[in-house]
């Protein structure tokens, strides 16, 4: 399933409309996945709360829809979590997919991927993007930016694992 489909399933849902009509004021601000080690059709959908800088995370699966407990964000002081435009994603997950892999396969061939990490969002100054960060053979993270409304890749940036390390 993409993740159109398991923001509608979501949206429509019971629990879903419950938590919503007490939480009035967060929006849609991302969705992620890890291929690798979800389902199909499994997805992680947040959303914000901006009074609170809150997010509140639900698991969407085939069979069920589960909500976890509202939790601090990972972001700098300075940052501000957008809101995704859905209706401007036009690039599904497959084709989100098959350009990371056509330009990791052009641009960095020995660097195959073993873990992707893909994360739905809207960023300051590029808008929405589909951010993709494989995890290679190499011990390298090659991350690409892909705009979300016509698949082109708009940032990417090849590291080492290790220069993550602290000092």
């Amino acid at each position: 399933m993409d993740v159109k489909p398991a923001l509608k399933k979501l949206e429509q849902s019971s629990n879903f409309r419950e938590w919503h009509n007490k939480n009035k004021n967060t929006y849609f601000s991302y969705a992620f996945k890890i291929p690798q080690e979800m389902g199909l059709s499994d997805w992680q959908l947040g959303f914000y709360n901006r009074k609170n800088d809150k997010i509140t995370t639900f698991v969407v699966t085939a069979d069920k829809i589960e909500v976890r407990p509202e939790e601090e964000i990972f972001k700098k002081d300075d940052m501000e979590v957008n809101e995704v435009s859905i209706d401007k994603v036009k690039i599904t997950f497959d084709n989100a997919i098959e350009k990371a892999s056509e330009f990791q396969q052009k641009s960095f061939p020995k660097d195959r991927s073993i873990k992707t990490i893909v994360i739905l969002q809207n960023m300051q100054k590029i808008g929405n993007v589909w951010n993709i960060t494989y995890v290679t053979e190499a011990f390298n993270t090659l991350n690409m930016k892909i705009d979300a409304s016509n698949g082109d890749v708009l940032e990417h940036n090849l590291s080492s694992i290790f220069s993550f390390r602290k000092q």
